[in-house]
């Protein structure tokens, strides 16, 4: 839930400041990085549970699948810790 509502400010962040109605100032930067830390996240854990229930399954794509899915979960898990890194250096 907290990914969702993350990405909902996000997105209106980033439409506000593409309209003109706002502009990236040092306190937009820090909430946009921490709802992209939300979001990189929720979508880390995401992954690496699909990738653990593909790879329960018979067959070779599903091996694919799985394997796609947990390199994808790494990369993520990878991508939320430098969100955290970044936000860490802007307070």
């Amino acid at each position: 839930m907290h990914a969702r509502v993350a990405a909902d400010a996000l997105d209106r962040l980033v439409r506000d400041v593409q309209t003109g109605r706002a502009a990236w100032s040092p306190h937009t930067a820090r909430q946009a990085v921490d709802d992209l830390t939300r979001i990189t996240t929720a979508a880390a854990t995401v992954l690496q549970q699909l990738a653990a229930a593909h790879g329960q399954q018979p067959g070779p794509r599903t091996a694919q699948t799985a394997a796609a899915l947990h390199e994808a979960g790494q990369y993520t898990t990878t991508a939320a810790a430098q969100l955290a890194t970044a936000r860490h250096t802007m307070r």
